[in-house]
């Protein structure tokens, strides 16, 4: 059992009991996990099923061991990481070290090494697989924030390699409406909640990210489709809550996009053809609308869109940025000439809103 997280020695001697392993690989990216809990790397697997038949060629290999042990670090100093405007609490920390950073998270008492190689995440981790899962993920988004391209926090899906992404603060309905829109059997699931840019001479080039939809539940009561979800009780209690009640609910549920949806249904790269920014209200009673946006004379129209990268982004030179810095307005406009860009507002209307979108097509 590795106790005292600053001494590197003692930790990297504890990656030795990690003796099962599976290999993920997500476009360029290849994870071998390495673990001493085999039910825990079977869960992963299972997670990830349906981005095993993505055709992909991995340049850059990584491994990251997996530890199945009590919480660590509890006694340390830990500096806070700050949260995105208007959330509060005390959520997480980080300690940098020779080479990398240990990153804690309160709540659950996990603790992750951000580091170049040999990365490791510690604590209660079959209970917490949420947490491995955006720890793997974290390398995707390194990799190609390393080369320059853009976090954007939205959802997003694709119809032939043509990428629809939807955004908005957390909260404004984009998960929501990009599952309802995946109703329509042509459009591939890209990314729930994070979307990769780049502006380039063939196009913007998109990059989702290998991270199933994660929702509440007032998403699955409305949905035939995704209702199953949600235990029978727990579909009778929520069905006396009102709209607002629901909305306001933080329970989340994973939604499999090759059980509910079919095989073949996820993408993870394309062209950003089109950004919808959300801008509608429970509250409003103006009927449900969508309008172009030009970004020359509204550049803050997209700034439900901008992302820091957090602390486990560290960067070419193995350095770790200002934890506050996020790129600004205009870097994203610029990023978006290519790209047609609209508003929804009025009332919140997810049937109508699909009905919309459908039309730009």
């Amino acid at each position: 059992m590795i106790k005292t997280l600053l001494n590197l020695a003692h930790v990297d001697e504890g990656t030795k009991h990690c003796t099962d392993t599976i290999r993920l690989v997500f476009a360029d990216l290849a994870v071998t996990v390495h673990g001493n809990e085999p039910m825990l790397l079977a869960a992963l697997a299972d997670y990830y099923r349906s981005y095993t038949s993505i055709e992909a060629q991995a340049t850059v290999a990584l491994d990251l061991y997996v530890i199945e042990q009590e919480a660590a670090g509890e006694e340390l100093d830990w500096l806070a990481v700050p949260r995105e405007e208007g959330k509060q609490g005390r959520k997480e920390g980080y300690i940098d070290v020779a080479g990398g950073r240990w990153i804690k998270k309160f709540k659950t008492g996990m603790a992750f090494l951000q580091r170049p190689q040999k990365l490791l995440a510690i604590g209660p981790c079959a209970a917490n697989l949420a947490q491995i899962i955006n720890f793997i993920n974290n390398q995707f988004l390194n990799l190609y924030l390393r080369h320059d391209f853009t976090l954007g926090h939205a959802s997003a899906f694709s119809v032939n390699g043509a990428v629809t992404a939807i955004a908005a603060g957390s909260g404004g309905g984009k998960s929501t409406l990009m599952l309802r829109c995946l109703e329509n059997p042509a459009r591939h699931f890209l990314t729930n909640d994070r979307i990769l840019l780049k502006k380039t001479e063939q196009g913007t080039k998109a990059m989702g990210l290998a991270k199933l939809p994660r929702v509440n539940p007032g998403t699955l009561l409305h949905s035939d489709r995704l209702r199953h979800i949600l235990p029978e009780s727990r579909q009778q209690a929520l069905a006396q809550m009102t709209q607002a009640e629901l909305w306001s609910i933080e329970e989340k549920y994973d939604v499999q996009i090759e059980d509910d949806y079919g095989a073949g249904r996820v993408d993870l790269a394309g062209n950003l053809e089109r950004l919808i920014m959300l801008d509608w209200s429970l509250s409003s009673d103006e009927p449900t609308q969508i309008e172009a946006v030009d970004l020359s004379s509204e550049p803050d129209a997209i700034e439900g869109l901008r992302k820091r990268p957090g602390p486990f982004f560290q960067g070419k030179d193995g350095a770790f940025i200002d934890l506050n810095a996020i790129r600004s307005v205009s870097h994203y406009a610029s990023e978006l000439s290519q790209v047609a860009v609209y508003r929804l507002k009025g009332k919140i209307d997810f049937d109508y809103a699909y009905e919309l979108i459908a039309a730009l097509d």
